[in-house]
């Protein structure tokens, strides 16, 4: 029995071993079966959106993406790599103050792997337009950007619409005119449709519109560009990235600033400057003639210069302002010095022609006058001379008048009647 027992406990251990490899294994192929392909992940993180602008190309697609200090450091030789990205948008500055901290290192890096660049603004309703114009044009050079500048429009907080309204056109204005090309307007399509309005149709706009529908604009307006998911994942960067792509007819010469040709996909050594010429052959897809570029780069050198002869015509005419104060000032302190100097000098000739005022004549106890009273004498105290002492006066005698007699009188007289009578 004992081995009976034997026999039947191995064979209960057996059938189990065989029940859990059947399980492992029907477990494994259950897993493999339902393991998500690369399109399905993919297809989770970003809104997929058929689009007839690339031909025999996948239904997963974007032309280009923007960052920020978000995205912090970017291994930009990865993710030049990535064949749709045809160009970045980077955020440079915010309000009148903020300059994004990864703004310089993004755009170098980007450049040097020829990847087409921009900048854009956050505008915000707490500052002036002329401050946020300088804070921008501060750190973005014409010379290191290929397509057109970018106004991020998204609050207007503590503004009306035309207030709103009024403040993009007049940034608008003045980016076209430093830059010598009209900028690109960022916003959503319910932003454009409710409050921006018709006076922006006609700019270059690109669309924020996070959905597998393509965004619709009111006034006749056409988008450009499409930002239709913020959770793109891109090679070489960390964290979720904007995917945009064009409309249908448009491409990346129409956000190109004129005069910039497309460069070479690959890296470029940073010593060794571009062969900007030989870029600048005629392209098919060019929009614009050689005529027109020259004039408008005319136009822009001559706006440039213009703009120069004016800081300068201000700065020297703030300096020549700051030294008349400064000489108004000197001549003001002299001025007050002499007065103060005057003054001095009157006072002390003043105090030395002064006549003391005459002293009152003290009066004596009885009545007399201090001046009627005998002076009493004076010892010197000199070796040489010899002490001297004044005699005293006899006392004079009053006389009567009008039968009046001084006090001591007045007794003498009575002394003497009282002698005379005994």
């Amino acid at each position: 029995m004992v081995e009976w027992h034997g026999e039947t406990t191995l064979t209960t251990h057996m059938k189990h071993l065989l029940l859990s490899l059947i399980l492992l294994v029907a477990g494994a192929v259950l897993c493999h079966g339902q393991q998500p392909t690369n399109a399905a992940i993919q297809q989770q993180k970003v809104d997929v959106v058929n689009d007839a602008n690339y031909e025999n190309g996948p239904s997963l697609h974007y032309d280009g993406i923007d960052v920020s200090s978000y995205q912090k450091d970017i291994d930009w030789s990865t993710t030049a790599s990535d064949r749709n990205i045809k160009f970045v948008f980077v955020k440079a500055t915010e309000g009148a103050t903020h300059k994004s901290r990864h703004y310089r290192r993004n755009i170098d890096h980007a450049r040097r792997q020829g990847v087409k660049v921009g900048s854009y603004h956050f505008l915000r309703t707490t500052s002036t337009i002329d401050a946020q114009f300088a804070n921008f044009t501060s750190i973005v050079k014409l010379e290191e950007q290929d397509i057109l500048p970018l106004i991020d429009v998204e609050t207007r907080r503590g503004w009306s619409n035309k207030q709103l309204q009024d403040s993009v056109k007049k940034f608008a204005d003045m980016l076209e005119k430093h830059y010598g090309v009209k900028p690109m307007i960022y916003t959503s399509s319910s932003f454009f449709n409710n409050i921006l309005g018709p006076d922006f149709a006609h700019y270059p706009l690109f669309i924020a519109r996070y959905s597998k529908s393509e965004p619709t604009l009111s006034y006749g307006a056409k988008w450009t560009l499409w930002q239709f998911s913020d959770r793109g994942r891109i090679k070489g960067i960390d964290a979720y990235v904007d995917l945009c792509r064009f409309n249908k007819g448009c491409s990346l010469n129409n956000i190109l600033i004129a005069g910039k040709s497309t460069r070479y996909r690959g890296r470029v050594p940073q010593t060794v400057p571009e062969p900007r010429k030989k870029h600048q052959a005629a392209k098919p897809d060019v929009p614009q003639s050689k005529k027109q570029k020259k004039e408008a780069e005319k136009r822009r050198k001559e706006e440039e210069k213009k703009r120069k002869e004016a800081q300068k015509k201000a700065e020297k005419e703030a300096k020549e302002k700051q030294k008349e104060q400064e000489r108004i000032a000197k001549e003001q302190q002299r001025i007050e010095k002499e007065r103060e100097k005057r003054r001095k000098e009157e006072e002390k000739k003043s105090k030395q022609n002064q006549v003391p005022p005459p002293q009152k004549p003290k009066v004596s106890p009885r009545g007399q006058s201090q001046a009627n009273v005998p002076a009493k004498p004076t010892q010197s105290t000199s070796v040489s001379s010899t002490t001297t002492t004044q005699p005293t006066p006899a006392p004079t005698q009053t006389r009567k008048r009008n039968n009046q007699s001084s006090a001591d009188n007045d007794k003498v007289n009575y002394s003497t009647r009282k002698n005379r009578n005994k």
